[in-house]
């Protein structure tokens, strides 16, 4: 007898193996299939779908090179490709954890492992087409983002005492829950845990109670959940957040370590793990939070370059704050690897100037081996490109405060758009470096104010003392070079016998900071007429 579940459907079965698609569809015509089509890619899966309305799709997790099938399963949500009435169903022959509770975070209509019998097969396609079809108007809803909608049918179910009221109550809660609908959230919770105390209502009760801030009950729902499901990532997740929000990040750190080895692959999880480990200052668990962001994203919807340029960010930023020359070196060998792997992948740095990106990052990476005059030299071939260039004027600014150009960094950093200004990772970035370079800028600054005002009351020796003092700390700042120029030809001006050696060499070197640079107009006019005054001079001194 054939399985009529099947006829008149249009399947598509997405996996990277011949062999397997052959047996799965011989298996799916002995259940009454007669419109079976193939996908060997997720690429291909997409193209094929953006065409024709599959019913059902069979979805491999693993699909080789390119997206993978929970990538998939968010794409066709992302771009409405996968219709209310259509099942996803998604296979593999792993059943790792961190890979099986990925999956099924993101909700596909079921979730198979390698090997299955026909008729568990057949029982899992019957079971959600009924739903499917009982609740056709409500799917709907939920696919339009119908909220208002998806409430009505929600309750109407439960009021019937319905066969899938458990879900509708579920639905309920958590649309709810998105609404800010706090105290209609918490009866409908409230309700179901006093019947049963299962994993999802507590986790939902939960959520409620840490967006109230009561932090205490929201850990003890967590708790409980745990001891039904270990596997309950989203509890370790709350309990993490909830620890952050009252100051203690070292359990937050414990419970989103615990989260992660459960089921990494989630972009909210791992900016959660990385605002953790900003709290703790901990730049080995930034770098690795950035890393599995660029992993995660790489060849999914949310795709997009500046999720790679802020991981090659985060090294360097990690490098610069790293006192052990070998952990400098490991950081940099990281750099070039990530920079060489992004090379080949063309379709993602296709629209950025990723030379112009990785000439700035091998200035930052010189800088931080304390090799300041080529960084700046580099920066100097570059300057007029980089300052126009939208994706890299953070890089560029990055570069410029790490070689004491701080004045030229805050004129470039009100260039930034508001979209880079709106991406956490970037964001701290930046706000990281000027808290961690503010006390330097501002002993830099004091010292620079100090030597002009006893450059103005004649005390030319000491203003060049705490000129080169400043200078120091910030090696390449064209300004404070010119203040050294121009306080040791005032100091040449006043010998009255031949210019001393030592004192030519302080002017030679503090020209070749800023000789061939790209300057600001009120510098480049400053040096120029500086440097015809050292010639002059040095011609006076010949004679």
């Amino acid at each position: 007898m054939q399985y009529k579940n099947l006829e008149n459907q249009r399947v598509l079965i997405v996996d990277d193996q011949r062999a397997f698609q052959l047996m799965f569809k011989g298996v799916l015509y002995s259940m009454g299939a007669t419109n079976v089509a193939f996908a060997p890619t997720g690429e291909q899966a997409l193209a094929k779908c953006s065409n024709i309305d599959f019913d059902i799709l069979f979805v491999d997790y693993h699909l080789g090179i390119g997206k993978n099938g929970k990538q998939l399963l968010e794409d066709l949500r992302e771009k409405k490709l996968l219709k209310p009435h259509s099942i996803f169903m998604l296979i593999t022959g792993e059943s790792s954890v961190p890979v099986v509770v990925s999956a099924v975070e993101l909700e596909p209509d079921d979730y198979l492992v390698k090997p299955f019998s026909q008729s568990v097969l057949r029982s899992r396609i019957i079971r959600i087409q009924h739903k499917k079809e009982h609740l056709a108007g409500l799917f709907q809803a939920l696919y339009d983002n119908d909220f208002n909608q998806v409430i009505a049918l929600c309750q109407q179910e439960i009021a019937e005492a319905g066969r899938y009221q458990q879900f509708c109550k579920r639905v309920l809660a958590e649309n709810l829950l998105a609404l800010k609908r706090y105290s209609e959230a918490e009866q409908v919770l409230s309700s179901c845990l006093e019947l049963r105390r299962n994993g999802w209502a507590l986790l939902l009760m939960a959520r409620l109670c840490f967006e109230q801030q009561r932090f205490n009950e929201s850990q003890t729902l967590c708790d409980e959940a745990l001891e039904e499901n270990r596997l309950f990532a989203e509890a370790y997740d709350i309990k993490a957040r909830s620890y952050l929000a009252e100051n203690d990040p070292e359990q937050a750190f414990i419970c989103i370590q615990a989260a992660t080895d459960i089921a990494p692959y989630s972009m909210q999880r791992q900016y959660l793990y990385m605002d953790i480990a900003h709290a703790l200052e901990d730049t080995t668990a930034k770098v690795l939070a950035s890393k599995q962001l660029y992993e995660i994203t790489r060849r999914s919807i949310r795709q997009d370059v500046s999720h790679l340029l802020n991981y090659i960010r985060s090294i360097i930023a990690a490098a610069t704050l790293s006192d052990e020359p070998q952990q400098r070196n490991r950081y940099s060998q990281e750099v070039a690897i990530a920079l060489q792997r992004a090379r080949r992948d063309d379709s993602l740095i296709r629209e950025t100037d990723f030379d112009l990106f990785e000439v700035l990052c091998q200035a930052r990476l010189d800088s931080v081996s304390g090799q300041q005059f080529q960084a700046k030299k580099t920066y100097a071939a570059v300057a007029q490109l980089a300052e126009t260039q939208q994706q890299v004027i953070p890089d560029t600014v990055l570069l410029l405060n790490q070689i004491g150009e701080f004045e030229q960094a805050d004129r470039l950093a009100t260039l930034i758009d508001e979209g880079q200004r709106n991406d956490p990772v970037l964001r701290r970035l930046l706000s990281e470096q000027l808290r961690q370079n503010q006390s330097q800028q501002q002993y830099f600054a004091q010292l620079n104010k100090d030597g002009i005002r006893q450059y103005k009351d004649g005390q030319h020796l000491a203003a060049l003392a705490l000129f080169e003092q400043a200078l120091e700390l910030a090696p390449m700042n064209t300004g404070c070079a010119l203040n050294v120029i121009q306080t040791s030809l005032q100091l040449l001006k006043n010998q009255s016998k031949a210019p001393g050696s030592s004192m030519l060499e302080r002017c030679k070197k503090a020209f070749r900071i800023v000789d061939n640079m790209p300057l600001p107009e009120h510098h480049r006019k400053r040096y120029e007429e500086l440097l015809s005054q050292f010639s002059k001079l040095k011609q006076e001194k010949r004679r």
